[in-house]
C-alpha cells in the first residue's frame, strides 16, 4: 500500500528515511519543480525526475527521465502533485514500482506548506481580502470566450463590472472595452503570456485587477512594483462527498478548481459580494470533449471572430506539442462545478443567470442579454 502523509513533519521524515536508496520525484511539472527546490534547500539527496512526457531536459539541475528507462526495483518515488496523484501513481505501477516504494501527499495543504516556506505564499494569497464584499448588492457579467460572443455585446458592458479570461485580450484591438477583472490559470496559457512583462501588460491593460495562480508563471512578478494589479489565488482541487467541486467561502485562503476558469471567476464574484451574476458567451460547447466514462466526443465548433480563433489555434498547438493531445474539455467536471455554483448561490441569496445566446449550459436560468439594458 502506498503511504500518504497529511502533515509536513511526517512527510519529510519519511522522505529522509528513504536514503540511501535513490530518490526520484514523479512528475516534472511546476509542483515537481517546487518540490525539488525544497529538497535542495533542506539537503535531501535525490537523483532527478521521472515524467511521461518524451522531452529530455534539466530542472533544478537534475535530469528528467521517461518511465521506461527506470529500474522499478532500484528507486523510491515521491509523487509531486496531490491533484494528479492517482494518474502519477498509475504510471509508476505500470513500470512495476512496488507500493511501499511510493510516497504521496495526504492532502493539498502539505504541498502548499512546503511552498509557503520557499515563497511566503500566504502573504500574497491573503491580499485577496482587499476584494471581500467590495461590490455588495451590485451586478456583474462573467464573459466566456464562446463563439456566440460579439464585439457589440462587450461594448454594451462599458459601464458594467465585468470578468473575462484567457484569450479575451485578442479582441482588445477591436474595441475600447476592457474587463474590470481579468483571470487566467491554465498552465500553458500562463507560461506563454505571463512570463514576459510586455505580455503581462497587454493582459492587464485597462483592468482594475488580474488574478492568477500561485503556481503559474505570473507568480515570478509578485514583488514587481509595476505589476501591482496582479493578485494571486491558491487553486486547489477538492470535492464534496457527492464529487461536486467545493465552492470557496474565502478566496483569500483558497479557490477551488472545476475544470474551467469560469468557476474561478464565479467564486471571486461571490466573494466580492455581487448579488446578480450574468454569464455571457458561455456556450459550454467544445471541439473536443472528454467524459467521465473515458469517452471523447468531437464537434465542429469555430469562433466567428477571427482574432479569437487565431489565439485558440495557437494555444491548441502549444498544448498538443507539450502533451501529445489537443485540449480535452472535461465537460462532466465543468457541469458539476456549475451545479456547485448554483447550489452555493441559492443558499447565499445570489442570483446567477445565463445571458448567453444559445449554447448548452442549462444549469442557470436563461435571460435575454439585450433586455438587461
Amino acid at each position: 500500500m502506498e503511504v500518504e502523509y497529511s502533515n509536513v513533519k511526517d512527510y519529510i521524515k519519511a522522505i529522509r528515511a528513504l536514503f540511501p536508496n535513490r530518490i526520484y520525484i514523479a512528475g516534472a511539472g511546476r509542483n515537481g519543480e517546487i518540490l525539488g527546490e525544497y529538497f535542495n534547500k533542506h539537503g535531501i539527496e535525490w537523483e532527478g525526475y521521472v515524467d511521461k512526457r518524451s522531452f529530455q531536459h534539466t530542472i533544478n539541475g537534475k535530469p528528467v527521465w521517461p518511465y521506461e528507462e527506470m529500474d522499478a526495483r532500484e528507486g523510491r518515488y515521491v509523487i509531486s502533485s496531490y491533484s494528479y496523484r492517482m494518474e502519477l501513481l498509475d504510471e509508476l505501477r505500470q513500470i512495476g514500482v512496488c507500493a511501499s516504494h511510493i510516497i504521496m501527499f495526504g492532502n493539498h495543504n502539505v504541498f502548499f506548506e512546503l511552498y509557503d516556506e520557499l515563497a511566503n505564499l500566504k502573504k500574497y494569497v491573503s491580499k485577496i481580502k482587499t476584494f471581500q464584499n467590495l461590490h455588495e448588492e451590485k451586478r456583474c457579467f462573467i464573459i466566456g470566450n464562446g463563439p456566440s460572443l460579439k464585439i457589440s455585446d462587450l461594448e454594451k458592458l462599458e459601464h458594467d463590472i465585468t470578468f473575462a479570461s484567457n484569450s479575451i485580450y485578442a479582441l482588445y484591438q477591436s474595441t475600447a472595452w476592457r474587463p474590470t477583472y481579468y483571470c487566467a490559470n491554465d498552465k500553458i496559457f500562463c507560461d506563454k503570456m505571463m512570463s514576459d512583462k510586455k505580455d503581462m501588460k497587454i493582459l492587464t491593460n485597462g483592468c482594475k485587477a488580474a488574478f492568477t495562480s500561485v503556481l503559474g508563471a505570473g507568480f515570478q512578478h509578485r514583488d514587481d512594483m509595476d505589476m501591482n494589479k496582479l493578485y494571486f489565488v491558491q487553486l486547489v482541487e477538492h470535492n464534496a462527498e457527492n464529487l461536486i467541486p467545493c465552492f470557496s467561502e474565502d478566496c483569500s485562503k483558497q479557490v477551488y478548481l472545476g475544470g474551467t476558469v469560469t468557476y474561478v471567476m464565479l467564486q471571486l464574484a461571490a466573494y466580492m459580494g455581487f448579488e446578480q451574476i450574468y454569464l455571457l458567451g458561455m456556450d459550454f460547447n467544445y471541439s473536443v470533449e472528454q467524459h467521465k466514462d473515458g469517452s471523447i466526443t468531437t464537434h465542429d465548433v469555430c469562433n466567428h471572430m477571427e482574432e479569437m480563433e487565431a489565439e485558440h489555434k495557437m494555444f491548441d498547438a502549444l498544448i498538443k506539442n507539450r502533451y501529445g493531445v489537443t485540449y480535452l474539455a472535461d465537460v462532466d467536471l465543468q457541469l458539476a462545478a456549475f451545479q456547485s455554483a448554483k447550489k452555493y448561490a441559492d443558499e447565499h441569496n445570489i442570483q446567477i443567470f445565463n445571458a448567453t445566446r444559445g449554447g448548452k449550459l442549462e444549469v442557470f436560468e436563461r435571460v435575454e442579454f439585450d433586455g438587461l439594458f
